[in-house]
């Protein structure tokens, strides 16, 4: 029978270095200069802060007045050519439409009258 060497010696593992993690004391910072980076990163990241803003509140905008469907034919030729022009500006058909009685004198506030509503809804 063979005698082999003690298979224990094999097994301790060497010691491993111990790292430094004690942390040097950061110089002082004033709160604003804090304060400013953190909107800074906040508006870069699009993240939300729970810091107030520097800036004075806006108003709120005016809510859009509830809407109501209306159906209505027209002829063919138009529609086709509606869908042709809202395509071309990138909008919609009820934009364009909207667009035109506000032209032609009807009350139209400027709050109700969005280029796709569609883009609104999540």
């Amino acid at each position: 029978m063979t005698i082999f060497p003690p298979i224990k010696d094999e097994l301790r593992q060497a010691a491993k270095p111990r790292l430094d993690v004690s942390l040097k004391p950061r110089p002082e910072l004033p709160d604003e200069a804090i304060a400013a980076n953190s909107r800074t990163i906040g508006e870069r990241y699009g993240s939300a802060t729970s810091l107030l803003s520097s800036a004075p509140v806006a108003e709120p905008p005016k809510p859009a007045a509830p809407l109501t469907s209306v159906r209505f034919d027209c002829p063919d030729y138009l529609d086709k050519e509606l869908s042709v022009k809202a395509a071309e500006q990138g909008v919609t058909k009820t934009y364009l439409i909207l667009q035109a009685l506000g032209q032609a004198g009807y009350r139209l506030d400027e709050v109700d009258l969005v280029k796709d509503r569609r883009r609104l809804r999540k």
